[in-house]
């Protein structure tokens, strides 16, 4: 017997398996730097202790895997009362872990507010694996598979499984600094998770430059010891990592706008094309509601500037017309969208976002909105806003639509206003 193999063998005659102690991770909003969850990460200190991969080997070479993770499970799920409301928590569990009863068991009951993460291990059955993967989600759960490449395996395995939350591998978001290639692969995969439906995730956050690159990346969230480290306690994310997400979406929005303005069109299917030769006020309504379809948004409205200071809504689809007039002066950010002719967004969750238009989404029972303006002739004619019911980060995609759709709108609206001049036909 080895000078280590004793001291883990005790701990085996005491119990059977060896003891894991849970500490936690901040996950935090790309965009906004807001904790959205953390995760439960097993550790095995003290007299004998072996990292998580040690300790699994060991377990599982003497039969008793699942078990250790059914351990490990059990002792994260207790973590939840610990968290903040809203705040999710992720568990890892491996794919053959997540069809065995003993771990099963630990993940029954309501799984909402739990993301279940699959670690990168290969499937004995994937069919099996499915079957477990759709009963927790039909209780609460979202899933998220870990270290995604894209060789061919971990694409069939994306593609297979069609995750809610894709993560990223630490080598592959630190190697992104100054790698090209490495860029080209994170893009790849974010386009991909998109048209799946899931949301990326960026681990191993070492530097304020990684989190600037998942940023313009499109990257959703982040987690790493730049950010903060792990801790028995739910550590607060680093002031400045929260300033460095901020700083970055700013410049997000900024290049979004500049793009548009210098006439990188994006074609939204055949919708723009619809707008071209418009001059009625029935074809942005059709075009509205075909674009909140195609892109998926709840609700899309366009409001006018009317008497130099107010706005009108005119064209709604997914929620009536609001016949309500607002003053500008009382919107803070809408005016500066309007004089600056840049986007901004807002969050019902987000602090830092204007406070007159958190007030206005809660009121119409919205969370998240994208405000893009629309200019005409150098002259602010209106609005063009996007809004969901659920907390939702805009994509870099979504920009480039919301301002192509606003520009072809803004020339509907100078059309619009010409046939209305004296002498002219309607």
């Amino acid at each position: 017997m080895t000078a280590v193999e004793g001291p883990r063998r005790r701990l085996r005659a005491r119990s059977g398996l060896a003891r894991p102690e849970i500490v936690l991770q901040p996950i935090i909003d790309v965009s906004t730097g807001a904790l959205v969850a953390a995760e439960a990460l097993a550790r095995f200190p003290g007299p004998g202790g072996s990292t998580v991969e040690a300790a699994l080997f060991d377990a599982y070479r003497n039969g008793r895997g699942p078990d250790l993770e059914a351990t490990c499970v059990r002792a994260g799920l207790a973590r939840r009362a610990d968290l903040p409301g809203g705040v999710l928590l992720s568990v890892n569990v491996s794919p053959n872990a997540a069809t065995h009863p003993t771990v099963r068991e630990e993940l029954s009951g309501d799984l909402h507010g739990v993301i279940v993460e699959i670690t990168e291990q290969p499937a004995h059955d994937a069919d099996l694996l499915l079957d477990a993967l759709a009963d927790m989600r039909r209780r609460g759960a979202l899933i998220a598979i870990d270290d995604v490449s894209t060789g061919y395996a971990g694409l069939l395995r994306l593609a297979t499984l069609k995750p809610d939350i894709v993560k990223l591998d630490r080598g592959l978001v630190t190697a992104a600094r100054g790698s090209e290639a490495k860029i080209a692969v994170i893009e790849s995969l974010v386009s991909l998770s998109r048209r799946i439906g899931a949301r990326v995730l960026g681990e191993g956050v070492e530097t304020l430059e990684d989190l600037t690159n998942l940023a313009a990346l499109d990257v959703d969230y982040a987690q790493g010891w730049a950010i903060a480290p792990e801790a028995a306690v739910l550590p607060v994310a680093a002031p400045e990592a929260v300033r460095a997400c901020r700083d970055a979406r700013a410049l997000v929005l900024l290049e979004a706008s500049l793009a548009s303005q210098l006439g990188s069109l994006m074609e939204i299917g055949g919708i723009t094309a619809a707008l071209a030769g418009s001059v009625a006020l029935s074809d942005v309504h059709r075009a509205l509601r075909s674009a909140a379809a195609s892109l998926g948004i709840d609700v899309i409205g366009l409001s006018t500037v009317v008497d130099g200071g107010l706005l009108q809504e005119i064209s709604s689809a997914g929620a009536p017309v609001d016949p309500q007039l607002y003053a500008l002066r009382e919107f803070p950010a809408t005016q500066v969208a309007l004089e600056s002719a840049m986007m901004v967004e807002a969050h019902v969750n987000d602090p830092a976002s204007d406070l007159a238009e958190r007030t206005m989404l809660a009121g119409e029972d919205m969370a998240s909105l994208l405000l893009t303006p629309v200019i005409g002739g150098g002259i602010p004619l209106g609005v063009l806003e996007f809004r969901h019911r659920i907390h939702h980060r805009w994509t870099n995609d979504e920009m480039s639509h919301a301002r192509t759709l606003a520009e072809h709108v803004a020339n509907v609206l100078i059309r619009l206003a010409a046939a209305k001049e004296p002498g002219r036909t309607k």
